[in-house]
Protein backbone atom coordinates (compact mmCIF):
# COMPACT_ATOMS: atom_id res chain seq x y z
CA UNK A 1 0.00 0.00 0.00
CA UNK A 2 2.80 2.40 0.87
CA UNK A 3 4.64 1.47 -2.35
CA UNK A 4 1.57 2.23 -4.51
CA UNK A 5 1.10 5.69 -2.98
CA UNK A 6 4.79 6.50 -3.57
CA UNK A 7 4.43 5.61 -7.26
CA UNK A 8 1.47 8.00 -7.64
CA UNK A 9 3.25 10.84 -5.81
CA UNK A 10 5.15 12.14 -8.86
CA UNK A 11 1.92 12.20 -10.90
CA UNK A 12 0.11 14.05 -8.09
CA UNK A 13 2.95 16.59 -7.81
CA UNK A 14 2.92 17.20 -11.57
CA UNK A 15 -0.89 17.58 -11.50
CA UNK A 16 -0.68 19.99 -8.56
CA UNK A 17 2.00 22.01 -10.36
CA UNK A 18 -0.14 22.20 -13.53
CA UNK A 19 -3.15 23.38 -11.51
CA UNK A 20 -1.04 25.99 -9.71
CA UNK A 21 0.33 27.33 -12.99
CA UNK A 22 -3.19 27.55 -14.37
CA UNK A 23 -4.48 29.34 -11.28
CA UNK A 24 -1.71 31.93 -11.44
CA UNK A 25 -1.97 32.52 -15.15
CA UNK A 26 1.15 30.53 -16.00
CA UNK A 27 -0.57 29.18 -19.08
CA UNK A 28 -1.70 32.57 -20.39
CA UNK A 29 0.47 34.42 -22.77
CA UNK A 30 -0.10 38.08 -23.46
CA UNK A 31 1.67 39.57 -26.36
CA UNK A 32 3.60 42.62 -25.32
CA UNK A 33 2.61 44.44 -28.47
CA UNK A 34 0.25 42.36 -30.56
CA UNK A 35 -0.66 38.90 -31.77
CA UNK A 36 0.63 38.87 -35.37
CA UNK A 37 -2.67 37.94 -37.01
CA UNK A 38 -4.97 39.83 -34.65
CA UNK A 39 -3.41 43.05 -33.35
CA UNK A 40 -2.83 44.67 -29.94
CA UNK A 41 -4.83 43.55 -26.90
CA UNK A 42 -5.39 39.93 -27.97
CA UNK A 43 -4.31 37.32 -25.41
CA UNK A 44 -3.56 33.66 -26.09
CA UNK A 45 -5.53 31.41 -23.73
CA UNK A 46 -5.03 27.69 -24.16
CA UNK A 47 -6.60 26.82 -27.52
CA UNK A 48 -8.36 30.18 -28.01
CA UNK A 49 -7.44 33.84 -28.30
CA UNK A 50 -9.13 36.34 -25.99
CA UNK A 51 -10.28 39.61 -27.57
CA UNK A 52 -9.10 43.03 -26.38
CA UNK A 53 -10.86 43.88 -23.12
CA UNK A 54 -10.79 40.23 -22.00
CA UNK A 55 -8.24 38.24 -20.02
CA UNK A 56 -7.39 34.55 -19.86
CA UNK A 57 -9.16 33.21 -16.77
CA UNK A 58 -8.42 29.50 -17.14
CA UNK A 59 -5.92 28.51 -19.82
CA UNK A 60 -6.28 24.79 -19.11
CA UNK A 61 -9.87 24.90 -20.39
CA UNK A 62 -9.48 27.97 -22.67
CA UNK A 63 -11.81 30.35 -20.80
CA UNK A 64 -11.69 34.08 -21.50
CA UNK A 65 -13.42 36.47 -19.10
CA UNK A 66 -14.52 40.07 -19.59
CA UNK A 67 -12.24 42.66 -18.04
CA UNK A 68 -8.50 43.23 -18.08
CA UNK A 69 -5.69 42.34 -15.72
CA UNK A 70 -2.96 44.43 -17.36
CA UNK A 71 -2.61 47.01 -20.12
CA UNK A 72 -1.59 44.17 -22.46
CA UNK A 73 -5.24 43.04 -22.46
CA UNK A 74 -6.34 46.39 -23.92
CA UNK A 75 -6.41 47.76 -27.45
CA UNK A 76 -3.99 50.44 -28.61
CA UNK A 77 -4.39 53.82 -26.88
CA UNK A 78 -6.19 52.24 -23.89
CA UNK A 79 -5.07 51.13 -20.44
CA UNK A 80 -6.48 48.78 -17.83
CA UNK A 81 -8.30 51.05 -15.36
CA UNK A 82 -5.93 51.35 -12.38
CA UNK A 83 -8.62 52.88 -10.15
CA UNK A 84 -11.19 50.09 -10.44
CA UNK A 85 -11.61 48.21 -7.19
CA UNK A 86 -13.21 45.05 -8.55
CA UNK A 87 -14.09 44.75 -12.25
CA UNK A 88 -11.29 46.29 -14.30
CA UNK A 89 -11.97 47.43 -17.83
CA UNK A 90 -10.00 49.08 -20.59
CA UNK A 91 -10.36 52.84 -20.67
CA UNK A 92 -8.93 55.64 -22.77
CA UNK A 93 -5.39 56.41 -21.75
CA UNK A 94 -5.31 58.71 -18.73
CA UNK A 95 -1.89 59.90 -19.60
CA UNK A 96 -1.06 62.08 -22.54
CA UNK A 97 2.32 62.00 -24.08
CA UNK A 98 3.88 65.41 -24.44
CA UNK A 99 3.84 66.57 -28.03
CA UNK A 100 7.09 66.11 -29.94
CA UNK A 101 7.84 69.81 -29.45
CA UNK A 102 6.54 70.53 -25.96
CA UNK A 103 7.98 74.06 -25.98
CA UNK A 104 5.98 74.98 -29.10
CA UNK A 105 2.84 73.38 -27.62
CA UNK A 106 3.29 75.30 -24.37
CA UNK A 107 3.69 78.60 -26.23
CA UNK A 108 0.67 77.81 -28.44
CA UNK A 109 -1.36 77.23 -25.27
CA UNK A 110 -0.30 80.69 -24.01
CA UNK A 111 -1.59 82.17 -27.28
CA UNK A 112 -4.92 80.37 -26.71
CA UNK A 113 -5.07 81.86 -23.21
CA UNK A 114 -4.86 85.31 -24.79
CA UNK A 115 -7.94 84.54 -26.91
CA UNK A 116 -9.64 83.76 -23.60
CA UNK A 117 -8.80 87.20 -22.20
CA UNK A 118 -5.26 86.89 -20.84
CA UNK A 119 -3.58 90.29 -21.22
CA UNK A 120 -0.91 90.60 -23.93
CA UNK A 121 1.87 91.22 -21.38
CA UNK A 122 0.79 88.14 -19.40
CA UNK A 123 0.75 86.11 -22.63
CA UNK A 124 4.31 87.23 -23.40
CA UNK A 125 5.36 86.26 -19.86
CA UNK A 126 3.63 82.89 -20.23
CA UNK A 127 5.52 82.22 -23.50
CA UNK A 128 8.83 83.18 -21.86
CA UNK A 129 8.06 81.06 -18.79
CA UNK A 130 7.55 78.00 -21.03
CA UNK A 131 11.27 78.04 -21.79
CA UNK A 132 12.20 77.47 -18.13
CA UNK A 133 9.65 74.73 -17.42
CA UNK A 134 10.24 70.98 -17.26
CA UNK A 135 8.69 68.67 -19.89
CA UNK A 136 5.91 67.72 -17.42
CA UNK A 137 5.15 71.35 -16.61
CA UNK A 138 5.05 72.23 -20.31
CA UNK A 139 2.72 69.29 -20.93
CA UNK A 140 0.40 70.48 -18.13
CA UNK A 141 0.17 73.93 -19.71
CA UNK A 142 -0.22 72.47 -23.22
CA UNK A 143 -3.04 70.18 -22.02
CA UNK A 144 -5.08 73.32 -21.25
CA UNK A 145 -4.35 74.77 -24.70
CA UNK A 146 -7.59 73.63 -26.28
CA UNK A 147 -9.79 74.00 -23.20
CA UNK A 148 -12.94 76.10 -23.51
CA UNK A 149 -12.36 79.60 -22.16
CA UNK A 150 -14.98 79.13 -19.44
CA UNK A 151 -13.12 76.05 -18.12
CA UNK A 152 -9.62 77.47 -18.46
CA UNK A 153 -9.19 78.74 -14.85
CA UNK A 154 -10.16 75.31 -13.52
CA UNK A 155 -7.75 73.56 -15.91
CA UNK A 156 -4.90 75.85 -14.87
CA UNK A 157 -5.78 75.69 -11.17
CA UNK A 158 -6.34 79.45 -10.83
CA UNK A 159 -9.36 81.57 -9.95
CA UNK A 160 -9.33 83.67 -13.13
CA UNK A 161 -7.48 84.35 -16.36
CA UNK A 162 -9.29 87.59 -17.13
CA UNK A 163 -11.83 89.89 -15.46
CA UNK A 164 -14.50 88.05 -17.47
CA UNK A 165 -13.95 85.09 -15.12
CA UNK A 166 -14.78 87.19 -12.04
CA UNK A 167 -18.22 88.03 -10.65
CA UNK A 168 -19.83 91.42 -10.08
CA UNK A 169 -17.34 94.31 -10.07
CA UNK A 170 -14.28 92.20 -9.31
CA UNK A 171 -11.08 92.35 -11.34
CA UNK A 172 -8.64 89.57 -12.13
CA UNK A 173 -5.28 90.48 -10.57
CA UNK A 174 -2.53 87.86 -10.45
CA UNK A 175 -5.07 85.15 -11.42
CA UNK A 176 -7.23 86.00 -8.38
CA UNK A 177 -10.57 87.87 -8.40
CA UNK A 178 -10.32 90.98 -6.20
CA UNK A 179 -12.88 93.62 -5.22
CA UNK A 180 -12.27 97.21 -6.32
CA UNK A 181 -8.94 96.58 -8.01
Amino acid sequence: MMLASLRRAPFQIVSLLALALGAFGGGCQSSSSETPQKGPGYTECGDVTCSPGQHCEQPSVSICEEGCLTDENCPTQQICDPNASTFRQCIGSSTTNPPPDSLAACKAACDHFQTCGLAADETAKCRTDCEGLTEDQRAAIANCGDTACSSLPSCLGVQCVSTNDCQNDQSCVGFTCLDGA
